[in-house]
């Protein structure tokens, strides 16, 4: 036993050692074990419990061997009893159970101090309207929750379905709450009964359906920048009778799109391929323009933990960039009296604050609101929004 859980950090402190952060941790440990065969599925899980726990303090220990930091980051993130801790910390072992305070001090006393700054990259350009920065940065030792939001007229037969399947959940409006990667697909059907949303993405319906409620008739409505059509679907959900139109660089998003819309039943919309950073795409022609703008993702990397040992000011710099790039291109889209909602998943002001003044100032637009959605403190996901109108 103990030879395997020696075998476990070995193999964890060398994928450490040579991911560059350029893939995504799940896709390079992915193509690792497809290379290598002979780790169980047990092992592939323990291996990836460690390097996670690794990533999952950012830059603190970085001084220290890779072995010692990994011990360290898995006593804070665990609370439950861990082999590889007992094996070789096992002064720590009961320790593990207690809350973050006692073992963030219990670490001290070992000279592995951890402050809030060296948990989580470019500290200091944390948005203002962010609340309790310590506590946010210090969220991302937990895994976060999975959310479906469900559909309307679903709720009684997905709340049947997960009761009958035996599944741990949570029920609360029209959201479920589950434990991270928990597979429901066998019982509910993902799309048609539920959207896979986190819960902040899910909040900002609340926007959405206020811009709908001004406009009469059949809104006209851009998704510029698409991704997964999320925020699409959930504006049909809110007022059925939209004319959609989503647009992403990637044509394989295109695509995907095309197979959930039918899933979830849209069949009026429009859809093509746009490069919003070299050119407009249409021209006065929308009541609302949903830019839900390529941006660093730092709102979310409590789900992709290596970012915090990976990312730059330079990644900030260019993602602020593109994001001017858009919102000049897509100005002429909105109509007079029109409106804009900005959204990213970041937690950086430049990305943020700084760029609803970049709006206000370099467009005609007026700021009607904005807010950071804190999603961390129920295991989601934070983000930032800012709606805009545009003059009659």
């Amino acid at each position: 036993m103990n030879g395997r859980l020696y075998s476990h950090i070995n193999t964890a402190e060398v994928l450490i050692s040579h991911y560059d952060g350029e893939l995504p941790f799940h896709h390079y440990l992915r193509a690792f074990f497809r290379e290598n065969s002979k780790y169980g599925s047990r092992d592939r899980k323990q291996i990836s419990k460690l390097c996670y726990a690794y990533f999952r303090t950012g830059t603190a220990w970085l001084d220290r061997p890779v072995r010692e930091k990994i011990l360290a980051s898995l006593f804070l993130c665990q609370d439950e009893p861990d082999g590889t801790l007992d094996l070789l910390k096992p002064e720590w072992k009961d320790q593990i159970q207690l809350g973050l305070d006692h073992k963030l001090q219990w670490l001290r006393d070992y000279d592995l101090a951890i402050p809030p700054g060296s948990l989580f990259p470019l500290y200091e350009h944390l948005s203002e309207q962010l609340e309790d920065p310590e506590g946010f940065v210090f969220s991302h030792l937990v895994q976060p929750r999975l959310f479906l939001r469900i559909r309307p007229g679903k709720h009684e037969q997905v709340e049947r379905s997960l009761v009958s399947s035996g599944i741990p959940h949570n029920i609360f409006d029209h959201t479920v709450e589950l434990a991270n990667a928990t597979d429901v697909s066998h019982v509910l059907s993902i799309d048609k009964d539920v959207v896979v949303q986190d819960l902040s993405s899910q909040h900002t319906g609340a926007y959405i359906r206020g811009v709908l409620d001004l406009i009469p008739g059949k809104p006209r409505i851009w998704d510029c920048c698409a991704a997964s059509g999320g925020k699409s679907i959930l504006a049909f959900d809110i007022r059925s009778n939209i004319s959609l139109a989503v647009s992403d660089v990637r044509p394989s998003i295109i695509q995907n799109l095309k197979h959930r819309f039918e899933r979830a039943g849209i069949r009026d919309y429009q859809s093509f391929v746009a490069d919003l950073s070299v050119g407009a795409a249409a021209s006065g022609a929308y009541d609302l323009v949903i830019a839900d703008v390529p941006c660093s993702g730092s709102g979310t990397w409590g789900r992709t933990p290596e970012e915090l040992c990976h990312f730059s000011s330079e990644k900030l710099l260019h993602y602020r960039s593109l994001q001017e790039k858009v919102i000049r291109n897509i100005r002429s889209a909105i109509r007079p009296g029109g409106h804009l909602l900005y959204f990213t998943c970041s937690v950086y002001r430049e990305e943020n604050e700084e760029m609803a003044s970049f709006i206000t100032s370099n467009t005609d637009l007026e700021l009607k609101n904005m807010e950071i959605i804190s999603g961390w403190a129920s295991g989601a996901d934070t983000m930032f929004m800012a709606w805009f109108s545009a003059p009659a």
